[in-house]
């Protein structure tokens, strides 16, 4: 019996498919999640990190993520292909860890980070955990980063419909994404099936904060 699938599309083209619950990022028929920008630095990282389906709210694991070994072994060769200042490598290797569910592994390196950054990731952590209290603990101290201007200007792409327009109003301050009410609707959100539209919408929200994350962090 064929599985259950709905699919949303992305004004850049992109495309999102909610597959018996798996979250899957496509940027055409048959084809991986990919980001929608040109630069080799960005794009060379989530073609060593990408996965079929992007990550849940909660901690996972979901099917298909990399071993922390393997993960981890991929990392050290594109950081040295991309001659990449150390600290940014740390904060990649952090960000991509957590992308791929391995929590303590990531927590390990965003415990001895004293830096914005290395907050923010922290924050997202204890959201997925989920420990929200420590999650908004963390993102209080994240609250005004550049990634979070650049989300606020590209949530109103990932708009199809009025539920997701009234989500996006919650999460959204004029000029800038709100990380703190994100935080709350993932904690409201929390209990509902996989397959729930705001759920489904809201790991396409936090795919995004993942991509600026990123894309900040290798342009900095």
């Amino acid at each position: 019996m064929k599985g259950e699938r709905n699919e949303s599309h992305f004004s850049d083209g992109h495309s999102s498919q909610s597959v018996d619950g798996r979250m899957i990022v496509t940027d055409g028929p048959g084809h991986a999640m990919s980001p929608p920008v040109q630069e080799p630095c960005y794009r060379s990282f989530w073609k060593i990190t990408s996965t079929r389906e992007v990550p849940e709210l909660g901690p996972g694991p979901r099917r298909g993520v990399l071993p922390r070994r393997e993960l981890e072994a991929r990392l050290d060769v594109w950081a040295t292909e991309q001659e990449l200042d150390p600290d940014a490598a740390t904060r990649l290797r952090a960000s991509a860890l957590l992308y791929h569910d391995h929590h303590d592994a990531a927590h390990d390196i965003v415990q001895d980070l004293n830096d914005v950054e290395g907050a923010l990731i922290h924050g997202i952590l204890h959201r997925r955990e989920p420990d929200y209290w420590n999650a908004k603990y963390w993102l209080r101290r994240a609250e005004a980063h550049p990634i979070y201007v650049a989300l606020g200007r590209r949530l109103p792409q990932l708009v199809l419909n009025a539920e997701q327009q009234a989500l996006a109003k919650q999460l959204t301050l004029p000029g800038a994404f709100e990380p703190l009410a994100f935080v709350d609707l993932c904690e409201e959100t929390e209990r509902r099936p996989a397959l729930d539209p705001s759920v489904v919408w809201l790991r396409q929200v936090q795919h995004a904060e993942f991509e600026e994350l990123v894309r900040f962090l290798v342009e900095d």
